[in-house]
């Protein structure tokens, strides 16, 4: 269960805060068409020749609603992120956004500032949810139920024969890739 509003960490305000900030920064930028562009140079340039970065903005800039969705979501979390009653709320919808964000970061190499804002923002997500980590356990774990006690054995063979399959047709997946490289 979640602390008294009364042992609410002053910490977590100021993180609400400024994530809230940055994340209207960032999300506005977006629906205003300041992030994902390039000069329409780059779209002459050989792939081959272009930077992670500029591979990356080409990418995203292709679709402008790709874009405006994912500043709406920015925005709205920041709104969430406001106010103490919803920022958990915030927090869980944006988590796996800031994780996403974060990885086009360093395996595109975007800037410094981008990656340490988005480091940023990602650290106070889970520093919001790690307050709550006992309410949120329970949610997604312990208050969950089980499968009943005599269908266990079926589920649990459903869910190997499941991973099998998947397993199985990865390898067939490469083998015929490496069947088709082979033949060329």
């Amino acid at each position: 269960m979640p602390e008294s509003t009364d042992s609410y960490p002053k910490y977590l305000d100021w993180l609400r805060f400024l994530s809230a900030w940055l994340l209207f920064l960032y999300g506005s930028s977006k629906l205003l068409h300041r992030q994902f562009s390039l000069p329409p140079g780059v779209a002459l340039q050989p792939v081959g020749s272009l930077t992670g970065y500029q591979l990356a903005w080409f990418y995203h800039s292709y679709s402008h609603t790709y874009a405006i969705l994912l500043g709406l979501i920015q925005l709205a979390a920041a709104v969430l992120l406001l106010f103490r009653k919803t920022a958990l709320l915030g927090a869980a919808v944006l988590l796996p956004v800031m994780i996403n964000i974060l990885m086009i970061n360093v395996f595109f190499s975007i800037a410094w500032g981008a990656l340490c804002t988005s480091a940023f923002l990602l650290a106070s997500m889970l520093a919001i949810l790690w307050r709550d980590r006992r309410a949120l356990a329970g949610v997604f774990w312990t208050q969950q139920p089980a499968e009943p006690e005599n269908m266990r054995r079926y589920y649990r063979a459903i869910a190997a024969l499941t991973i099998v399959v998947a397993i199985a047709l990865m390898a067939v997946g490469v083998w015929i890739q490496a069947g088709s490289s082979a033949s060329k």
